[in-house]
């Protein structure tokens, strides 16, 4: 299970560069934009079989995808609702991006229908665990629970592109059937929360 302590740990670690970066005028969606560039690059990297780039520019990605946070935080709140959506949304895209890179290079090399379908899979969980959540967070919930929450889906994305190729396989089978896993999860937790909810109004 993810490790709250592990999270607000690395919040705090981001907290001052965020403030630094906050400092100089530069805003959360010029990152969570930067961020996205660099996914795009990092599959691009990846459909190129150039895997030691493509696992720092991706490592890149990621740290602006902590660091979009810290600067909202740091200019008051959670930043905007617009800012919100719009880092959620383009968040979606950048997995998107850099899983397709990694179908784009098994296509190159010759594809079997059983990649695409566990290709897929990944893909499809990935959208249903940020779909909950939206969906929970649009009834007044909190919805931060599971297994594969976005930053263990990108520290394995992370690990595929340090590993290589032979990996991809393994890791988007444990990408396809975690995330699986933590779409129920989020399913019934929001389910608990909402019985919850009714028998406290009663």
């Amino acid at each position: 299970m993810p490790n709250p302590w592990l999270k607000d740990r690395a919040r705090g670690l981001a907290a001052p560069i965020g403030r630094g970066i906050s400092a100089v005028g530069i805003g959360p969606n010029a990152i969570t934009f930067l961020g996205f560039i660099l996914s795009v690059a990092a599959a691009v990297m990846i459909a190129g079989d150039r895997w030691i780039i493509a696992f720092v520019t991706l490592a890149l990605a990621s740290l602006c995808d902590l660091l979009d946070g810290a600067v909202a935080r740091a200019r008051g709140g959670g930043g905007s609702a617009i800012g919100a959506t719009l880092d959620s949304t383009i968040d979606r895209y950048s997995e998107a991006v850099v899983l397709t890179g990694f179908l784009i290079h098994r296509l190159q090399q010759g594809i079997e229908v059983w990649f695409v379908c566990l290709w897929a899979a990944a893909l499809t969980a990935s959208f249903l665990i940020s779909y909950v959540r939206a969906r929970a967070e649009g009834l007044g919930l909190r919805c931060e629970v599971g297994w594969l929450e976005r930053p263990e889906r990108l520290g394995l994305l992370l690990a595929l592109c340090l590993l290589g190729p032979g990996s991809a396989p393994w890791i988007l089978g444990l990408l396809a059937i975690a995330g699986h896993i933590t779409f129920i999860q989020r399913i019934v937790h929001v389910a608990r929360a909402t019985r919850s909810s009714r028998g406290g109004d009663a």
